[in-house]
């Protein structure tokens, strides 16, 4: 209050014209005061920024049911011209200038609880209702130039919070990968990656400020770099390098409106393919960031992705059965992969895909998810024998060119690597299998774990795998001999933390 006493004083205290009596000296002085207070109060309340103020409530309060797949109400709101475009109630959702006009506005106001909205979930809170109040009053106007950007990538990267010190329970371990040289290996945690040395088994190093949940991990070949991806469930995600030498957070590639469940480096680390769970994959420039092209053939979340061992195709796994297969260079679907949704024929099945990985020098793929076989084949030969509806039962009752495995699991595919001749399969049963590439003969079984398995990473020159499971679990095996080494669990207790923002 001290500055309103100094205006007050100010202004009875300057002198005014000559001509005016002195008896309305003091109510025009007054009056001058409480015109520069409300210019002063007006002033202090910025102008309701779309993107900084209303784009996040939206995101984490509204697209969940009215976003890129989900329309309840026959209403979107994941981009501006959709927040503008009528729903089934015909209504205008933002009427600007209006608040009370505007349907959007009445629908988060609204003290019937079969109306109000968010649905079934708690109502926004007096701040929030209050900003879009008056964004809506201030003309509802839009502060960038992209009316069909997603309100997601508006938002830019996050700043994660602080992994906790301790963890109560070992943290389901879904993302896992060796260092070039196999003297360590990286572990998913809570808003950050804990580094393990793998002779000892001995936690050594914690990177935080990361996305919740890490779903994919690849070190660069140089040792230098993390490529991390991941995010939160239904509301944020995130592919990023990690600086290991500063163990800070590097350059956030881009942002998604749903978490990234796989995310890769070509061979020569000058690309990375991502997909998400909002079924998109896309492609970047590693070295300038630089989005190269984006595709959303999916219908459902892209769970694993790859670059063909010949470098020529990007593919990517999904929920929707499917693999699809697109050109490198541009993005164009050059075919899609239906073995894993076969419904007549000897290897008949629907199921979700969950792993796809490349053949060495070659363009065939490996892929897994659900049913009993590994499929291994080839998509230049998919394309060949791809036909129209009219032909679908003739070609499906014909086994085609791929290579089928039988891998003897009672539960779903989650994990798959194809390196050095060999096929490593990591199972809903919580067992593991290794299978030789060229006769498809199951080798031999690393038997531990006592719950899913979904994450799995060989190193080549250390002759080991990791694995991790749902329960925490982390097991190294010596691929040579198939034995056990060591079981840890992703708890970490003592190791000081390092913020990698």
């Amino acid at each position: 209050m001290q500055h309103l006493h100094f205006l007050e004083k100010s202004c009875l205290t300057s002198p005014c014209p000559p001509d005016i009596p002195p008896r309305h000296r003091e109510g025009l002085l007054r009056t001058l005061l409480y015109a520069l207070l409300l210019v002063a109060a007006t002033s202090a309340h910025a102008e309701v920024k779309f993107s900084k103020d209303i784009a996040p409530i939206l995101v984490r309060r509204c697209i969940g049911c009215h976003g890129e797949r989900a329309n309840q109400g026959g209403y979107r709101a994941q981009t501006f011209q959709n927040l503008l475009r009528k729903g089934a109630s015909g209504a205008s959702p933002i009427v600007a200038g209006r608040p009370e006009a505007s349907r959007l506005f009445q629908l988060i106001t609204s003290s019937t609880a079969q109306i109000r909205m968010p649905k079934s979930d708690d109502s926004l809170s007096k701040e929030q209702v209050a900003l879009v109040r008056r964004w809506i009053t201030e003309g509802a106007k839009f502060d960038r130039e992209d009316r069909n950007a997603s309100f997601a990538s508006l938002l830019g990267a996050r700043r994660h919070p602080q992994s906790p010190a301790f963890y109560a329970n070992p943290l389901p371990v879904l993302a896992l990968a060796f260092a070039a040289s196999g003297e360590t290996f990286a572990v998913g945690g809570y808003n950050e990656v804990l580094i393990y040395e793998t002779g000892v088994g001995k936690l050594v190093r914690r990177i935080g400020g990361l996305p919740q949940r890490i779903q994919s991990l690849q070190y660069t070949p140089n040792g230098k770099m993390l490529l991390v991806a991941g995010g939160t469930p239904g509301e944020y995600g995130e592919v990023a390098f990690v600086d290991l030498l500063t163990a800070k957070r590097g350059r956030v590639f881009d942002t998604f409106p749903d978490i990234v469940l796989s995310a890769t480096l070509n061979s020569d680390s000058t690309k990375i393919a991502v997909g998400s769970a909002d079924s998109s994959v896309r492609l970047y420039d590693a070295n300038s960031g630089k989005s190269i092209w984006a595709s959303s053939v999916h219908s459902g979340w892209v769970t694993s992705v790859c670059f063909s061992g010949d470098e020529r195709y990007v593919l990517s796994a999904s929920k929707d059965m499917t693999v699809k297969v697109h050109a490198i260079a541009t993005g164009t679907l050059f075919t899609t992969y239906q073995g894993h949704n076969r419904q007549i024929g000897t290897y008949s099945g629907q199921d979700a895909i969950y792993a796809v990985r490349p053949l060495p020098h070659s363009p065939d793929a490996c892929s897994g998810g659900g049913g009993r076989w590994l499929q291994i084949w080839n998509p230049v030969k998919t394309q060949a024998e791809s036909g129209d509806a009219c032909d679908m039962e003739e070609r499906f009752a014909k086994q085609g060119h791929a290579r089928y495995i039988p891998h003897g699991f009672a539960h779903e595919v989650f994990a798959l690597i194809v390196q050095d001749g060999q096929i490593f399969a990591g199972s809903g049963d919580g067992a593991i299998k290794q299978f030789d590439l060229e006769s498809g003969k199951e080798v031999r079984a690393f038997s531990a774990h006592t719950d899913w398995v979904y994450s799995l990473s060989y190193s080549s020159s250390a002759h080991r795998l990791v694995s991790g499971s749902y329960s925490g679990e982390i097991c190294l095996w010596d691929t040579q001999s198939g034995r056990l080494l060591k079981t840890l669990f992703a708890q970490p207790k003592t190791v000081s933390m390092k913020d990698g923002r």
